[in-house]
């Protein structure tokens, strides 16, 4: 099938190559390099990828032009984190990563900004890894409705129309419901800033209030574990390890693959002796610190 041009091609998309690409090749690169990298910018000057960029850029809290052509992937900002990234001394109980009770969620969006967009599809598993034994168990999964169109993209990203939302409960009546599922668990996300970030800012329009549980990212693990690997999104890292996806861009779907994957990551953490939840949390955050030291 041929290759579709850039402006048969949905934002998101693009923004989506541009950040596997940065996640590759390193924290930041040249709009001359996305220019010969990405298909979609081959066969336009280089003025112009600068100009699309600029477009395409300016509405994604995860990514920015530089004023040296540089695009850059930062974390996330502190209006848009569910709270600053903590490094395990927060906690006040350090149970081992064996014995610690999780919930495994993904989220679908209306778009890229928590404080602007909405939540329109939660999934969450809890998981369980005590008696040596791992396993999923329960889950929520529920549509909601935005109470705001849906975009094109999103719709075609997803699968979610708006039929499909409109008699979906809205945010504010499955607070309650969502964070007893939850209860003092440990979340876990692939992208937890992103899920997060979302989970936060609906919880605060609703109830607000704030989270305050301890999270583990699955994508910031990987790049720990798995360097070798070209990007480390959820599909290359369900390939790699032999977890199966029925779909993706769903949050039951999405949510079930980061339980597998989370799951096959806990015995390479403990045989580099990361044991416990704080020690996992500080093993994430290093490859970040690091990045940050280097700019």
């Amino acid at each position: 099938m041929a290759m579709a041009s850039a402006h048969e091609q949905s934002d998101v998309a693009i923004r989506e190559r541009i950040i596997a690409l940065l996640e590759a090749r390193g924290p930041m690169l040249s709009v001359e390099t996305l220019g010969r990298e990405d298909f979609c910018f081959r066969t336009v000057p280089v003025a112009f990828v600068r100009q699309m960029l600029r477009r395409l850029l300016a509405d994604d809290p995860r990514l920015v032009l530089r004023d040296d052509d540089r695009v850059e992937l930062r974390p996330a900002s502190s209006a848009d984190a569910p709270h600053a990234w903590g490094d395990g001394s927060e906690i006040s109980e350090n149970p081992s990563l064996e014995e610690a009770e999780y919930v495994v969620l993904d989220v679908e969006t209306t778009g890229l900004r928590p404080t602007a967009d909405r939540v329109i599809e939660v999934a969450a598993f809890r998981v369980a890894t005590s008696g040596g034994r791992a396993r999923i168990l329960e889950e929520f999964v529920t549509l909601v409705n935005p109470e705001r169109p849906i975009p094109p993209t999103i719709v075609r990203l997803t699968g979610i129309t708006p039929p499909m939302v409109a008699r979906a409960p809205r945010f504010p009546e499955i607070a309650d419901p969502l964070m007893a599922f939850i209860g003092s668990r440990v979340l876990v996300a692939h992208n937890a800033r992103f899920d997060l970030g979302f989970l936060e800012a609906e919880l605060q329009r609703a109830r607000a209030r704030r989270l305050s549980h301890p999270h583990l990212c699955t994508l910031a693990l990987s790049r720990r574990l798995f360097p070798e690997l070209p990007n480390h999104r959820l599909p290359t890292l369900a390939h790699y390890l032999g977890i199966e996806m029925e779909t993706w861009h769903r949050a039951r779907s999405d949510a079930w693959a980061t339980a597998r994957l989370f799951l096959r990551l806990l015995n390479p953490l403990l045989e580099r002796g990361v044991c416990t939840l704080s020690e996992a949390m500080r093993f994430q955050a290093a490859r970040r610190d690091a990045n940050r030291s280097r700019r």
